[in-house]
């Protein structure tokens, strides 16, 4: 590095000190900024960032220790090194000065050529540590990258590898976090010993590292509660009354209802009891099917409401909220509601990802056209899906992604699509 290229900043309370040394660092062809006290002195190391600081221990408030506390505590001023300029009699400043930071000094009577010397070899001291200090940086970085990556595969881990396809049925999610991890989920799996096939969609309140462990822990709760089947004084027996179901009965209970009401019941119990306090809760959707009938029974604790599809793309049915969103509050109360799939119905459930979706010029996907591609019929769960990732595609283009966009497709296939063909047919065309 060129000499000359570099500013030095000397903080020297007396005239004769500041003439001195700024005609001695001009000889060596250095640039000098003076200021005569402390708060000059951390205001102009702010703006001007120096190669050195020459400190006189004898300068008005802030005094030199508050200087160099205030330099050494400031993460882009503290690799800059301080050359402190004392009497005879200052060692135990000089010393005091030393621990709190400051690199060296020098006493007067003050040498030019130690000076020079000293400002050259703190010059490449300064190099030396933002060398480091980037070094550091950059192993951090990677370091957080690295753990990120196996937090994403982690969270990757916890969707389900293959979603149950029951006879006569289809079922097909989609999944994009808007970050390495996300707050959505869904999930997928048989209930009641096989009798009833039960599907979850999610999604934390926040975004990032937090709402991913969040989801990680509700969508375990979720998936071990609903394998338990007794009744946990949720329900008074199984009348359908009792706190679970607000206090209205709601008619004989389906196979699999107290799972369904332990998954959700259960699970927020158990935030509120142990994590209320990090303000972390959910939206959740939780749908049980009954394969041979298509009767769904589901819980929707605050979440987007799905819809149900006809087989010509009209909105049969809206499954509206029927409790709080989980985690929120202590005793909240779920009721189960009651819908049917018909054969050719699709359900659909997403997340606000979806809606909120915001193209290059900050516009909203919006419900009005989620609206419009669902009432297109779709062939199949996977053909619905595959239509919103595309038109989401188009619509966010360039921009950044603004929220994990989660989606589940629910298909009751109708018998004539099931029957097999004769070989005749199969080739045809």
């Amino acid at each position: 590095m060129e000499i000359g290229k570099e500013n030095l900043l000397v903080i020297a309370g007396q005239i004769a000190d500041q003439i001195f040394l700024t005609r001695c660092l001009e000889e060596a062809n250095y640039t000098a900024t003076v200021v005569a006290d402390g708060r000059q002195g951390l205001e102009t190391a702010k703006a001007l960032k120096p190669e050195v600081v020459v400190l006189d221990l004898h300068i008005a408030e802030p005094d030199a220790f508050q200087v160099v506390q205030s330099l050494m505590a400031d993460e882009a001023l503290q690799v800059i090194p301080i050359i402190l300029l004392a009497a005879a009699g200052d060692m135990e400043a000089v010393e005091r000065c030393l621990a709190l930071g400051a690199d060296d000094y020098l006493v007067r009577p003050f040498s030019p050529t130690l000076l020079k010397a000293q400002v050259r070899e703190f010059q490449a001291v300064k190099r030396l540590r933002q060398e480091e200090r980037e070094q550091a940086k950059e192993r951090l970085r990677e370091k957080i990258q690295h753990d990120v990556e196996i937090a994403r595969e982690i969270q990757l881990g916890f969707l389900p590898r293959e979603l149950p396809q029951p006879a006569g049925w289809e079922i097909a999610a989609y999944f994009h976090p808007a970050r390495e991890v996300a707050g959505d989920f869904y999930d997928a799996f048989t209930m009641s010993q096989g009798r009833r096939v039960g599907f979850v969609i999610a999604d934390v309140c926040d975004k990032g590292v937090g709402a991913a462990l969040f989801m990680a822990l509700i969508r375990s709760l979720t998936r071990a509660f609903a394998q338990q089947t007794y009744s946990v004084n949720l329900m008074d027996g199984l009348s359908g009354e009792g706190p679970a179901f607000g206090g209205r009965r709601r008619g004989a209970p389906q196979i699999g209802t107290t799972s369904l009401l332990n998954a959700v019941v259960l699970t927020n119990s158990y935030i509120t009891t142990n994590h209320l306090d990090l303000n972390y809760f959910a939206t959740l959707f939780f749908g049980m099917v009954d394969p041979a009938t298509g009767a769904l029974s589901y819980i929707n604790g605050g979440h987007c409401p799905p819809i149900i599809l006809g087989r010509d793309g009209r909105i049969k049915n809206t499954l509206k909220a029927t409790g709080m969103p989980v985690g929120m509050m202590p005793d909240s109360n779920y009721e189960i509601g009651q819908a049917s799939l018909e054969p050719g119905d699709i359900f659909f459930g997403y997340t606000d990802g979806v809606t909120d979706a915001r193209d290059p010029w900050g516009r909203m996907f919006s419900d009005r056209q989620l609206m419009r591609l669902v009432h297109e019929p779709a062939p199949t769960a996977a053909a619905l899906l595959k239509r919103f990732e595309m038109a989401l595609h188009a619509h966010i283009a360039t921009a950044d992604q603004y929220d994990d966009i989660t989606m589940i497709a629910v298909r009751r296939i109708p018998p004539s699509e099931t029957t097999v063909s004769s070989p005749d047919q199969s080739q045809a065309g």
